[in-house]
């Protein structure tokens, strides 16, 4: 049985078609170009969603520092007063138990992911990888 496949196998000549390589080279641009558009709208799409979420996070952010009492303490530390140089650590800790970190976190985060979107649907347009013809 093994003689019968090797002379099987020497006996079959196989002949490739001249344009296998280029239908190849080409299905395989289409892929990179396909790829890089799904990219580029992927992280255009991130991008917008999160500079849409800055509008409420800002918003409740900006409550949360008044309603905190944080510009009051800030307030303090800017008044004539000289026992601001005696307590200075109790304002210290007053300044930094009145901050809203949920609200900064959600709010740099979403900074951060817009940014970082930004930055990577750049990087499929410098690259020349995009071709937004379809």
């Amino acid at each position: 049985m093994r003689k019968e496949l090797i002379k099987a196998f020497h006996n079959a000549v196989y002949e490739s078609d001249g344009d296998l390589a280029k239908n190849i080279w080409n299905t395989l641009a289409i892929r990179e170009k396909r790829t890089a558009r799904l990219k580029f709208f992927a992280f255009s799409f991130i991008g917008f969603i999160s500079l849409i979420g800055l509008v409420p996070a800002f918003i409740a952010l900006f409550d949360d520092f008044a309603q905190s009492g944080f510009y009051e303490y800030l307030s303090l530390a800017f008044s004539n007063n000289g026992a601001i140089v005696s307590y200075w650590k109790e304002l210290a800790f007053s300044l930094g138990e009145s901050l809203p970190v949920m609200s900064l976190i959600i709010s740099f985060s979403l900074i951060f992911i817009f940014f970082l979107s930004l930055r990577y649907a750049m990087k499929q347009i410098i690259k020349g990888q995009l071709s937004l013809s379809f």
